[in-house]
């Protein structure tokens, strides 16, 4: 049997010495690895293969060209379930306070630190990160089960909002990975329940940015979800996907809190995409979103132009009612056998939708080819097949 593999502890410190003397203290409990710079460490995250390389992320506060907190920060925004510990001098309190605030770092270690004191940090956020990850099994498992179950449902009753929410998810996982950031569950759950709402609205609402709809859409959405324990600041970002910017908190990503940073990516993702429906091109909309009496920051257009570039191209495909899947797009109206209309161009294909295609089949029958888009992977794989 194997042993357990030990915790990945990464030490940051421009002095060899206490480097060297850390990794001695430490290499009994964890699988130590040394930087002497903040622009070294960076480097052994970015050319990692194989995830995040390290647990837990200890760095001196004083070290030339770039501080311990401007790196824990830069490490927050690009991986932002790594626990920070900072390590710094009394003379350093301020600077400290500033990184306990801008870096979220999990613990403040004074210097001299003893060795177990050390030890005894590291292993609580360890535990921190092990309970964090074990909500997020729970809400991964049950409360997105739910979700995608809501969202199918949003698909039977109003095909264009569901379509609308697939284009909204796509849009916003292309903005995160464009600024370099994971979509964590919150602005996920945000994202897929943003348009919920129109459940309980009449058939049909117009799906403009400005209409009097979407504004009651989002306040409907918002409220549904301000009914599940601890879904505070997911049903804020759902009631705010309509609203102005909000004042900016500066230029650069850094100076965002977390939560501002996740509202405004799904703001922007879902006036972005009204434009797009309205007809626009990308770059009409680009410029739209810019010259608006209250533009997104900079960071977060720019990563809209990474987004629209990540999207698999749609290849228009005669299929069988045997080989519809998921992630196709219904390219033209689909009638019954009857003449009587089951779906309209546009609607995404969904399970439930399939299952209901397949319900209504055995009884009246289906007209095929049915006409969709899928993704270019799919159908060339149709086209091998046949």
């Amino acid at each position: 049997m194997s042993k357990p593999q030990k915790p990945r502890l990464l030490c940051v410190d421009d002095e060899p010495e206490l480097l060297q003397s850390i990794k001695l203290n430490l290499r009994r409990h964890f699988a130590v690895s040394t930087a002497e710079s903040a622009p070294e460490a960076l480097r052994l995250f970015d050319e990692a293969e194989d995830g995040v390389p390290f647990d837990v992320v200890i760095s001196d506060m004083r070290m030339p060209g770039m501080s311990g907190a401007e790196f824990l920060t830069r490490l927050r925004i690009a991986h932002p379930d790594v626990p920070r510990l900072l390590l710094s001098g009394q003379s350093d309190l301020d600077a400290a306070i500033a990184a306990i605030n801008d870096a979220k770092i999990f613990r403040f270690l004074t210097k001299p630190c003893p060795p177990e004191v050390i030890i005894e940090s590291v292993n609580e956020a360890l535990e921190q990160v092990r309970l964090r990850n074990v909500e997020r099994e729970l809400l991964d498992d049950t409360l997105s089960g739910t979700v995608e179950m809501l969202t199918d449902v949003l698909g039977v009753v109003n095909a264009g909002a569901y379509s609308r929410t697939m284009r909204l998810h796509r849009l916003v996982t292309g903005i995160a990975k464009g600024l370099g950031r994971p979509v964590e569950w919150d602005l996920n759950l945000a994202t897929m329940l943003s348009q919920i709402g129109f459940v309980v609205l009449p058939p049909n609402p117009e799906l403009k940015a400005t209409g009097g709809a979407d504004k009651r859409h989002a306040a409907m959405a918002a409220d549904l979800v301000g009914n599940i324990p601890r879904m505070d600041h997911v049903d804020t970002m759902i009631r705010r996907q309509l609203e102005a910017a909000p004042e900016s908190h500066g230029d650069a990503m850094e100076e965002w809190p977390e939560h501002a940073i996740k509202a405004e990516i799904l703001r922007v993702a879902v006036r972005y995409e009204a434009y797009l429906a309205g007809g626009l091109s990308p770059g009409q909309a680009r410029k739209r979103l810019a010259d608006s009496t209250t533009p997104p920051p900079e960071f977060i257009l720019r990563a809209v132009t990474q987004a629209e570039t990540g999207e698999e191209p749609m290849v228009a495909v005669d299929v069988t009612l045997a080989q519809l899947t998921a992630r196709m797009r219904l390219d033209a109206d689909l009638y019954l056998s009857t003449g009587s209309k089951l779906a309209s161009a546009g609607t995404e294909v969904t399970s439930v939708l399939i299952g209901r295609i397949n319900a209504f089949a055995e009884s009246a029958g289906v007209r095929e080819p049915i006409q969709v888009l899928a993704p270019a992977s799919i159908a060339n794989r149709l086209a091998t097949a046949a």
